[in-house]
């Protein structure tokens, strides 16, 4: 099975391109831009020429993103709605909440396609710890070798220079949905929504005839700020994180964009804020587990504190944690810092300083932790609210 490695297609034609450059626009452009698909059942491949395979086929009137003209009259695009790669299992860790992380360096990302498992092309190659997106197959088949990933970034479809205009809708032809052009008789008469149809449909319906409030620019710049936003909040404890005014935000831009890259933009935004809220309100449902035990063993609790200042060593079992007290990152947000390690290094439980305590000093030394524990099926371990920490001696961990 041949791999086919996309190094060399750096290599322009100059004349070529100058060719495909009238062909395909009046005038200048600059990269990306729009541009419509002219026919139906036009194949998008997967390198630039007819002896790569296709991976997926579309419709006149659908809207591509080009990024570059290639020798031959083909234009390299951003992979379009539903568009898949194949990693290897071996080579990914599963996080959680629909992502992985590449564990090995230089891992091969094979493009693709919905009409065969046939995954010979190698256009990109993973860095080691890179988080990818994990997409379901819809066949339903279980295949334990290799998983399905969003196409990660740097890799492109290929579709022939002579399918695609990008000023097709001026000659008579209007958007109306994300993949649907309608002739210019049609859209003039009033659309209905029938019993059934989804309530969101009917505010995109009147949007088409409404004046666009902001230009290409402009929203890709509240796309933009918005993104940005919310990268500077996970950053912080999710206890501070607050995601209502993003998500309205997000919804409006969903509502607001004017062609189906937008749209398609837009949406994978709100999916983000969305996916980390559902983290949010997990973590949220933890510590409400944890105080609602604090509140209801509080006399334990307070004796167990009077208990452990007493700083008795000879006693084995008065610490909720003992081991060595490591600072751990995660890529999941809202996981614990710290965990208490054994002699081989591994996790006991995972520790969480009480408001005001800090963990700082006593990193790298033996210690016991006294606190509230409970048990946290996300991590698989057990967890403790730390209340006080003795450093004990090199033999009591023994």
């Amino acid at each position: 099975m041949r791999h086919k490695l996309f190094g060399q297609l750096s290599l322009c034609v100059p004349t070529m391109v100058l060719a495909l450059s009238a062909t395909l626009a009046r005038g200048d452009r600059t990269f990306p831009y729009q541009a419509y698909v002219t026919a139906d059942d036009v194949y998008v491949r997967s390198g630039p020429g007819q002896t790569y395979y296709p991976t997926d086929k579309l419709k006149a009137g659908q809207v591509v993103e080009v990024y570059r003209h290639d020798p031959g009259g083909w234009c390299a695009v951003r992979p379009p709605k539903d568009s898949f790669t194949w990693v290897s299992t071996r080579h990914l860790k599963p996080l959680g909440d629909g992502l992985a992380q590449v564990t090995t360096p230089r891992v091969a990302a094979r493009v693709g396609s919905r009409f065969s498992t046939i995954r010979d092309v190698i256009q990109v190659r993973l860095h080691q710890d890179e988080l990818v997106e994990l997409l379901p197959d819809p066949s339903g088949r279980r295949d334990d070798s290799w998983v399905r990933i969003a196409p990660p970034s740097g890799e492109f479809r290929w579709i022939n220079g002579k399918y695609l205009d990008p000023e097709y809708p001026v000659d008579g032809v209007r958007k109306n949905s994300d993949q649907d052009i309608r002739p210019p008789h049609e859209s003039a008469r009033p659309i209905e929504p029938g019993p059934d149809a989804d309530d969101s449909r009917p505010r995109e319906t009147r949007r088409d005839s409404a004046p666009r409030a902001l230009s290409p620019e402009a929203y890709q710049k509240r796309l933009d700020d918005l993104d940005l936003g919310l990268s500077v909040m996970v950053t912080e404890e999710p206890t501070v994180w607050q995601f209502d005014e993003m998500a309205l935000e997000a919804e409006h831009l969903v509502t607001q964009a004017n062609t189906a890259l937008e749209r398609g933009r837009a949406r994978m935004l709100l999916a983000k804020v969305e996916r980390f809220e559902n983290i949010k309100q997990r973590y949220d449902a933890v510590n409400h587990v944890v105080a609602d035990t604090q509140r209801r063993d509080r006399p334990l609790a307070e004796l167990a504190s009077r208990y452990h200042t007493t700083r008795r060593t000879e006693s084995s079992g008065r610490f909720d944690g003992r081991g060595r007290l490591t600072r751990v990152r995660s890529p999941k947000p809202g996981a614990p810092r710290y965990a208490l390690v054994d002699e081989t290094g591994k996790i006991t439980c995972y520790v969480t300083p009480s408001p005001g305590m800090s963990l700082r000093h006593y990193e790298q030394r033996d210690v016991g932790v006294s606190g509230t524990r409970a048990y946290i099926p996300e991590q698989q371990a057990y967890h403790v609210m730390a209340k006080h920490i003795d450093v004990l001696g090199a033999g009591q961990l023994r």
